[in-house]
């Protein structure tokens, strides 16, 4: 039989995510289902245990696995020593070290378990250019062996089966956040979508609830609803939601989950409170403290080690030390069990000064420090009090050095790194050997918990004591030093992420900041609080823009913006360049919006004039690029045409070195009907910039260059002639996007290339695909042009292959993009439409529909698709019996066409003529 551990540790029989067929690591080529190593096409001998072990860690690739998860994968159903694992790690690195000596793959994460590290290429016989993989769900963080907990585990995973959430409630400390984890990890194997862990203790304003889940779950912060996003993915995929620490944000949160329940009765979430969150579709289950010896009878060592409080205080002090139980400390222990009410957090806080003091001694000071009990609120639970009574006897053995560094690092929402520690030493007058010696000190006591990630050491309170410590903090002196020494260090880290973004890769950026956004927004709020510094405010949100952009977070963003801008001071060259900067977030965030705001253009006008107030050629080339992008968008092709060559001719740019924005004028060009110029700037921007690499500064307002080209270039193709070189183009551009993983690349090649293209082509497969992937995306980013135009292209695939139902769903699909302001394109995409209708036998409905099309304010800049409209225009009056009306209109279209080298379009009429 398997070694099992109390209270929920892994599950053996869970195993890994589903596997490729293949991956590839460095020169080496891993295929499970073959049981076959490759390094540069030669077999690897690898013992079994060895290769189940490399398949389990190379499919979980950058995530820590654990060594009990390990052990039951090559080892299922046996008994084995942990020693067993380590000789076969070691195996497997020398066989990997033997062939690539300048690679590390396998690192060693201390208590916890082993990492792939290199990077893996993955591959299960999809087409690469249709994947677009979720994100997978924020995990749940490890934890150690639990005890006692088995039947109460076994209770609520019972009440999972049944409509609803369930709430793990009790006081803080008591272990409800390792229990529902230990649940989840044991019933994992039943979550083929994974475990999407949410942790509220990191925030404080209610309002961050429902982004914090959107994060966790891995839908975008830009939806107009993320709420109702988190609802599809649940519903899509069987994940096992926990929520943990409701209590501090109890309303927001249980409003949240109590929406999800109800929309999805089969959901499984794990909700876990200091008190029930009391909504219809709760199930509270109330867990007390750990077990342990009530009777006054003295016991023997072996008898109290049956009690799972006791059991838990020798597991913690022996791995804080060395420690043995035995029958003359026996007494002392369980009198600190008891004095406690077996409180997890209480007995792991004692026995990790086990080192340091003797039992007796620990009981002894235990019983000086249970007069705190009567500090706390009269109506607070007693357990409660108790918790608190062990953090507050705890935290008084601590020297002063590390009292002090406690309550300052309280003001960390998260995670922070030694560097974050040191900017708050001097709020406590604390010089920098002591406060790194505080800090030592406090991980070895367990008052801070320390991780490493990427070489650097990361530290966490846990969340009652940080808790118990900003209590302490409000009553401190140093509390205001702190604060403004904590906006003050995260002002500087802004700053530093600001001009990494400059110069870094989007992804391993994001990855690197993005975890700090509750430190940002508590920053914020003390800047702008009525005791904070509106100064250091302003300076957080610029340098929090690119967070923002990169995060979609465009509500939270432009409400940050605002305030920033209305607190503004004595107008400077630096105040001016920031008020650039917000003005044109502010425009971005606008324009990108699910429905475009009246107040759009006027932003962008006024982004423009700071920018050009404050002197910057730079930014006022960004204002202008934005303000070219909203008018084109908006069916002003030529309006946008005419800002972007005013400013090129003032301010003398040379679009040659300004890629993205001649490649944005190329583009315009297309819709404004001026196609041979458009093919000379794109054909010259291929040349120069063929094999470009995933590229720096790319935020979410932009495309990357390669795909932008390739967008561009596909789309125009396909007008001039070249219909089978464009869908190879357009493919070859939703690739990279899909590689670069960047959804705004990723959107709009496929929603202004790809997808059109295949449906023009008859590739009425693809284009199913492709709007597939364009309808998931959608759910991740709110941005009105794709819902629109994959609601178009699904009707209109459905009804070329006979669906008259698709009718609705194109006249819905045009519907979304006008009310959402994107009207570009959507004459074209009436034609459509109106040819659709046509061929169904509803002629009145295609006339009424390319009336509108001819009626569009927007028809006489958009030159690039008047040849079709004419040719529409004549196919319906050849059916109400004019010939002679046709053939004038086709005659037009044919001239039209011509006039721009719009080849495809051109024969389009021509094909309906030889009909």
């Amino acid at each position: 039989m398997q070694e099992t551990r109390d209270g929920g540790g892994k599950d053996a029989g869970s195993g890994p995510a589903p596997l490729r067929s293949s991956y590839r690591f460095g020169p080496f080529h891993l295929l499970p289902e073959r049981q076959l190593l490759l390094h540069h096409d030669e077999p690897v001998h690898l013992g079994g245990r060895a290769f189940d072990l490399l398949t389990l860690l190379v499919s979980r690739a950058g995530d820590v696995v654990s060594k009990a998860e390990l052990v039951a994968h090559a080892w299922p159903d046996c008994f084995v020593h942990h020693d067993n694992l380590k000789v076969n790690v070691a195996t497997l690195r020398r066989q990997l070290a033997d062939r690539d000596r300048d690679t590390a793959y396998i690192a060693t994460i201390a208590g916890r378990g082993y990492k792939f590290v290199a990077r893996v290429e993955g591959h299960d016989g999809r087409d690469d250019a249709l994947g677009n993989d979720r994100p997978q769900p924020a995990g749940p963080p490890d934890v150690p062996q639990l005890y006692g907990r088995e039947e109460v585990a076994g209770i609520i995973a019972q009440k999972l089966v049944y409509p609803g959430y369930v709430t793990i409630a009790g006081p803080g400390g008591v272990g409800k956040t390792s229990l529902a984890i230990a649940i989840a990890e044991r019933m994992r194997g039943e979550f083929p979508g994974g475990i999407a862990f949410v942790d509220l203790s990191t925030i404080d304003d209610p309002r961050f609830v429902v982004p914090a889940l959107a994060t966790a779950v891995g839908v975008s912060l830009g939806l107009e609803d993320p709420l109702g996003g988190v609802i599809a993915v649940l519903r899509q995929s069987r994940t096992l939601l926990i929520v943990d620490n409701c209590e501090h944000v109890s309303a927001m949160a249980a409003a949240a989950i109590d929406r999800i329940a109800a929309a999805i009765p089969s959901a499984a979430i794990i909700a876990t409170s200091r008190a029930p969150l009391r909504t219809r579709h709760e199930h509270v289950h109330f867990l007390a403290g750990l077990a342990y010896p009530e009777d006054q009878r003295r016991l023997r060592a072996t008898e109290a080690h049956t009690f799972p409080a006791v059991q838990l205080f020798v597991a913690r002090a022996k791995s804080a030390g060395t420690f043995q139980l035995t029958d003359d400390n026996v007494e002392s222990i369980v009198s600190i069990c008891t004095r406690v009410e077996g409180l997890a957090l209480a007995i792991e806080l004692a026995a990790g000064n086990a080192a340091i003091f003797t039992p007796s001694a620990l009981d002894t000071a235990l019983q000086q420090g249970l007069h705190t009990l009567g500090r706390g609120p009269r109506h607070a639970p007693l357990r409660h009090q108790t918790l608190e009574a062990a953090l507050d006897w705890s935290y008084r053995l601590l020297p002063e050095s590390e009292a002090v560094l406690l309550r300052l690092l309280s003001v960390f929402a998260g995670r922070f790194a030694a560097d974050d520690a040191d900017a708050l030493f001097s709020a406590g007058y604390l010089d920098p050997l002591a406060g790194r010696d505080a800090l030592a000190q406090l991980v070895a006591k367990s008052m801070v918990s320390a991780e490493p990630e990427d070489g650097v050491l990361h530290y966490r309170l846990v969340e009652s004591t940080r808790s118990y410590a900003r209590q302490r903090l409000a009553a401190a002196p140093e509390r205001q030093r702190a604060r403004r020494h904590f906006a003050s260090r995260m002002r500087e880290w802004l700053c530093h992420a600001e001009q990494a973004w400059s110069t870094d890769s989007s992804q391993p950026w994001l990855r690197k900041y993005r975890g700090r956004i509750d430190d940002v927004r508590a920053a914020i709020g003390w800047a702008f609080g009525p005791d904070g510094d509106a100064q250091i405010g302003v300076d957080l949100v610029v340098s929090a823009l690119p967070l923002w952009q990169e995060l979609s977070a465009f509500k939270e963003m432009l409400t940050a913006v605002d305030m920033a801008l209305n607190a503004r001071r004595d107008p400077s060259p630096e105040t001016a360049l920031a008020t650039v900067k917000l003005t044109i977030a502010r425009a971005w965030a606008l324009t990108l919006a699910l429905r475009l705001r009246p107040e759009t253009g006027a932003a962008w006008s006024d982004s423009i004039r700071h920018a050009a107030e404050a002197g910057s050629v730079d930014y006022q080339m960004r204002a202008v690029w934005g303000q070219a992008v909203h008018l084109a968008y908006t069916g002003r092709p030529r309006e946008a045409l005419q800002g972007l060559e005013r400013f090129g001719a003032v301010s003398g740019l040379d679009w040659s070195v300004v890629p993205d924005a001649e490649r944005l004028l190329a583009h315009i060009e297309v819709y404004a009907g001026r196609l041979s110029s458009a093919s000379r700037r794109l054909e010259a921007l291929a040349v120069a910039w063929e094999g470009l690499e995933d590229r720096p500064g790319l935020s979410r307002f932009q495309m990357d260059l390669g795909v932008a080209i390739g967008m561009s270039r596909s789309f125009l193709l396909w007008l001039t002639g070249e219909p089978d070189h464009a869908s190879d183009m357009a493919m070859a551009a939703v690739s990279r996007a899909n590689r670069l993983g960047h959804l705004i690349s990723q959107g709009n090649a496929i929603s202004l290339a790809a997808l059109p293209i295949a449906y023009l082509t008859g590739n009425l497969e693809t284009a199913s695909r492709l709007q597939s992937q364009l309808a998931q995306i959608s759910t991740q980013e709110n941005i009105s042009v794709w819902p629109g135009t994959s609601q178009f292209f699904a009707g209109a695939i459905a009804a070329a292959r006979g669906d008259d139902a698709g009718l609705a769903m194109m006249q819905d699909g045009i519907n979304e993009l006008a009310g959402g302001g994107w009207l570009t394109r959507v004459a074209f995409y009436r034609c459509i439409l109106a040819e659709a209708l046509h061929q169904a036998g509803e002629t009145d409905k295609a006339e009424h529909g390319l009336e509108q099309a001819l009626a569009s304010r927007c028809l006489r800049q958009e030159r690039w698709c008047h040849p079709e409209i004419f040719r529409l225009v004549g196919l319906l009056r050849a059916s109400r019996g004019r010939p002679a009306d046709a053939e004038r209109f086709f005659a037009r279209a044919v001239r039209c066409a011509r006039s721009m080298q719009a080849r495809s379009l051109e024969l389009r009429v021509l094909g309906m003529e030889t009909q």
